[in-house]
């Protein structure tokens, strides 16, 4: 079979068998560039491309010619005459491209004089992969920024600004999103490059935005340094993006003149605030500060206390002109009563007010003047006053004000700073909880080596959930003992104190809801609370959520409640006694047998609160139940027996917790209490433990469990399990291609399900098709496929409607028919057996026996040469089975993904393949993939020889 490898892109070549051919003149070279890629096309459609401009005789003559070259250069099979009126590509050949790359341009080099409508052609393709390259590289470049990803964001901004190198918006967004991931020094660098090409090109300069841009980001970069490792908190990391938009605030030429940010309790406000203020001094700015206590909200003008300290301090070091250090101890002095003035309070008052409105009036004109003020929900009526006042006769170009508050509280502070708000002056910037990219950049500051423990890093920010103050006790605390995850002192303080304003109605809520490990519905939360109607009970809920303590979330048609921080939940579980514990964990677990005990997502619930009850064997139960399921559905290409899980929706990875699950086994499998009961929980348990091993290629422990597992069926007339059994052993022979076993565990399945079992039977029928089927009896396996799948559609059939489970044994028959054809080298045939296949199996959704579908079609379309489908087919079906960490059939499928870019010369990927179905494959232990991964290694060194070879010589 003819191997002609074409590269489209920059400089285009054309190879055959690994040699360059050479055309004799371009228009047939042209010709065959636009049939590999249209990989048909008709007679008058090539003539008016490439000779439009002669006669029809002379232009169909022409064609016939160029024709006569390809086939003369390429091989006379290459192509192939549908009739009189089309060409098209032979599907004998072995065509490889470079398509799926997006480095060059399209045809890049290659013209054609004369010959418009090619050119027309091709800087149409040009454009179309130009957009579409710049729809990936967008894509790739948004989930690089969320994943703080730097240097996948750099990838495909390459890509993005080589489409558009003049769109200065796509150099500020590229800026401000590098600035944010804490990269200043790559968004100055980009500020220069731009700054060049617009001088070099265009002869012109950035805009005035991007200059201010560029200025706030350097100013970022020189007033604040690193942040040192050993002060263990975050600094201001993570807070590049807010500090980005301070510093813009702070620019002269801003409107704005107030700041509020909002942020929950140990978010971190004050030291953002710290970092605002070095910003401050970077622009040129006096910055005043001044903290407002919840105790000091009845003592009027407490913060400008504090402020006229800072301003004495600094009138006796001189740094304030001509106003004394005397001048602003008498403000002090007044206010703090000891002045003595005459006439009542409120004349007193006007007079320290006008002193203090005076002195700051006559500083904001002499210098420009930032105040922070730090809990500003805190602040007496008095201040919010002279507050209001300094804002109404200082222009923004004198005062900035920027001022914190606890979500809350923000009716309050807007309503007392409701003329700027409404003026259009202030600016609202939230401070959010660290992501999970900026939580790692922090703890990995501290600990570098937790880059290579993963769950350590997942495990911190699901204990911290990205508040700030959490996160640093935590730091402190591992620094101190090692690696623990509990909570400090200083967090249990913390949550006391937040608590601690709460009414007993409210705090008994709180209590209920701490019983449930995520989020809880209204009608739960009335089962545990009869004693209150509904309307109290969305009072006290309406109240806990103004108090940032829960939060209302919509889950399909269900308003749920969860806390806003997991700590605080865990607190008020800890705090509650054992028996009311226990009690609520019962009642739950009651509740959710009588309203939920059928869905398969219940049982884990179940399960939870009867072992919080403590009741165990009950517990028990419901996880073996759970684990059945899932093992079926994770573990086995084709379910045989399942219920179905569309209730699961995309979480089904995460509810399972598998390996947590399988501690559990071992837990039940050791209880030395023997009742009939428990001694079915064991066999299950041996069953559940043995079909784990089987999968993940642990052969010896998996079968003997199975075995082990089989005797106590035997002994309890468990036909259910015994099949179940066989079906492992069945599972176990295929993964090591052990057709004997195979075969014996088949005919006794077949035997004992005969009567009374048609399910079973059906699986066994279906299975004793894939022994026919390798032993080469083709025409058997077919009519036991036909049969099996006759009986699948008929159990079908009795449903009132379309089952999952039935639906996947059809595509399993489907498939085996697909293998048929495919060892008897009918590959089209085969390829159409997979695809019915996976059109009847995908309601099932993405399933392991998907994945073995869609890698199945693969490795056919990378047979019949079809490279582009082959690697889009073998990259899902590896892409289904990595998530769901299954091994058997990945292998295999990394394989060929290897063999696919051998054969487009991609070496290192190649190599990277090969790496990851080596590892599977020396755990599978299949002979069948042994060979495949030879053929492939000894492929890959020919081609890298070559490499090293073509080097030498150059």
């Amino acid at each position: 079979m003819e191997t002609i490898e074409i590269r489209f892109l920059g400089n285009p070549e054309i190879r055959r068998n690994g040699t360059r051919v050479s055309f004799p003149y371009r228009k047939a070279e042209a010709f065959f560039y636009y049939l590999a890629y249209r990989q048909r096309a008709s007679r008058e459609e090539l003539i008016h491309l490439l000779w439009g401009d002669e006669e029809e005789s002379t232009g169909r003559k022409k064609l016939r010619d160029a024709v006569y070259q390809v086939r003369r250069q390429l091989g006379s099979e290459v192509l192939t005459s549908q009739g009189n009126a089309e060409l098209a590509l032979s599907a004998e050949v072995r065509l490889s491209t470079d398509l799926s790359r997006c480095d060059a341009p399209f045809l890049e080099h290659f013209f054609v004089k004369n010959c418009y409508e090619f050119e027309e052609w091709a800087e149409g393709v040009r454009s179309e992969r130009q957009r579409q390259d710049s729809a990936v590289a967008r894509q790739q470049y948004e989930a690089a920024y969320q994943k703080e990803d730097v240097a996948g964001m750099q990838r495909a901004a390459k890509v993005l600004l080589a489409e558009d190198p003049f769109n200065e918006d796509l150099y500020l967004e590229l800026m401000q999103r590098y600035a944010a991931c804490g990269q200043h020094h790559m968004a100055l660098r980009l500020y220069r490059d731009m700054e060049r090409l617009f001088r070099e090109e265009l002869e012109t300069a950035p805009s005035r935005e991007a200059t201010q841009l560029f200025q706030q980001i350097f100013t970022m970069k020189e007033q604040l340094p690193p942040v040192e490792e050993k002060s263990g908190g975050p600094g201001h990391i993570g807070r590049e993006k807010e500090l980005l938009e301070i510093s813009g605030f702070l620019q002269a030429g801003s409107t704005k003149s107030v700041a509020l940010i909002e942020g929950e309790e140990g978010c971190g406000k004050t030291g953002f605030l710290d970092a605002c203020r070095k910003l401050a001094e970077g622009n040129g700015l006096l910055a005043l500060h001044a903290i407002c206590y919840r105790q000091g909200a009845e003592f009027f003008l407490s913060p400008f206390g504090d402020i006229f300290e800072e301003l004495r301090q600094l009138a006796a070091e001189g740094k304030l002109g001509d106003i004394s250090e005397e001048e602003t101890a008498l403000t002090i002095a007044e206010l703090a009563g000891g002045v003595e003035e005459e006439g009542s309070g409120y004349l007193r008052y006007q007079a320290v007010e006008q002193r203090l409105l005076g002195l700051l009036q006559t500083l904001c004109r002499r210098k420009r003047v930032l105040i922070t003020i730090d809990e500003i929900q805190w602040m007496d009526e008095v201040s919010y006053r002279l507050l209001l006042k300094l804002l109404q006769s200082l222009d923004a170009a004198q005062l900035r004000l920027l001022c914190t508050y606890q979500g809350q509280e923000e009716a309050k502070v807007v309503r007392e700073l409701e003329r700027p708000v409404r003026e259009d002056r202030v600016r609202f910037l939230a401070l959010k909880p660290f992501s999970r990219a900026e939580s790692d950049r922090i703890v990995l500051r501290v600990f570098p080596e937790f880059r290579e423990a993963p769950e350590r890093l997942a495990a911190l920010y699901e204990m911290t959930e990205g508040n700030a103050f959490f996160l640093q006790e935590m730091i402190a605390l591992i620094r101190e003992k090692g690696f623990v995850l509990r909570k400090t002192p200083k967090i249990d303080r913390l949550i006391a104190a937040r608590l601690s304003g709460l009414t007993g109605a409210e705090r008994e809520v709180l209590s209920c809801m701490a019983i449930f490990p995520e989020k809880i519905n209204m009608e739960e939360l009335e089962y545990l609370l009869p004693h209150m109607n509904r309307l109290e009970l969305l009072g006290y809920l309406e109240s806990l959520e103004g108090n940032r303590l829960i939060q209302e979330l919509t889950v399909g048609f269900e308003v749920c409640y969860k806390f806003v921080h997991r700590v605080f939940r865990e607190y008020l579980y800890e705090q509650q006694s054992a028996g009311r514990t226990r009690l609520y964990h019962r009642m739950l677990a009651e509740y959710y047998e009588r309203t939920q005990g059928g869905r398969y997502a219940a049982l884990p619930v179940i399960a939870h609160h009867w072992m919080r009850a403590l009741c165990p064997v009950k517990a028990y139960g419901y996880q073996i139940r759970y684990l059945q399921e899932f093992y079926t559905i994770l573990n086995e290409n084709f379910p045989i027996v399942h219920s179905e899980i569309t209730d699961l929706g995309g979480q089904f990875g995460a509810l399972a917790e598998a390996e947590k699950m399988l501690e559990l086994a071992k837990e039940v499998i050791r209880l030395e209490d023997n009742s009939p009961e428990v001694s079915r929980m064991k066999m299950q348990m041996l069953y559940i433990l043995g079909r784990h091993d089987i999968a993940a290629g642990h052969y010896d422990s998996g079968v003997a469990a199975i075995e082990q597992c089989m005797m106590a069926a035997r002994r309890g007339a468990d036909l259910d399990m015994l099949f179940s059994c066989y079906l492992q052993h069945i599972f176990h022979s295929i993964q090591t291609s052990n057709l004997e076993k195979a075969e014996r565990y088949t005919a006794l399945g077949l035997k004992e399900s005969a009567e009374g079992h048609a399910e079973m039977h059906a699986a066994f029928q279906r299975l004793w098709g894939w022994c026919l089927l390798r032993r080469g009896r083709f025409e058997a396996a077919n009519t036991a496929l036909r049969e099996a799948r006759s009986a699948f559609e008929a159990l079908e059939a009795e449903q009132a409607e379309k089952s999952p489970k039935y639906r996947a044994s059809i595509a399993a028959c489907l498939a085996y028919c697909g293998d048929i054809a495919r060892m008897q080298g009918k590959l089209e045939a085969a390829l159409a057996a997979y695809r019915d296949a996976a059109t009847i199996g995908g309601v099932s959704g993405e399933t392991n026996g998907m994945a073995q579908i869609y890698s199945g079609i693969g490795q056919l379309l990378y047979l019949l040469g079809r490279d582009v489908e082959s690697g889009e087919y073998l990259t899902r079906a590896a892409g289904i089975l990595t998530a769901s960490g299954y091994r058997w059939g990945l292998e295999r499928t990394e394989g060929y993904l290897a063999l696919l870019a051998i054969r487009q010369r991609q070496t290192a990927a190649a190599a990277d393949h090969l790496k990851k179905a080596r590892y599977i494959a020396e755990r599978i232990r299949n002979p069948e993939t042994e060979e495949l991964l030879r053929e492939a290694e000894v492929a890959l060194s020919r081609q890298e020889g070559t490499a090293r070879t073509m080097r030498g010589k150059s």
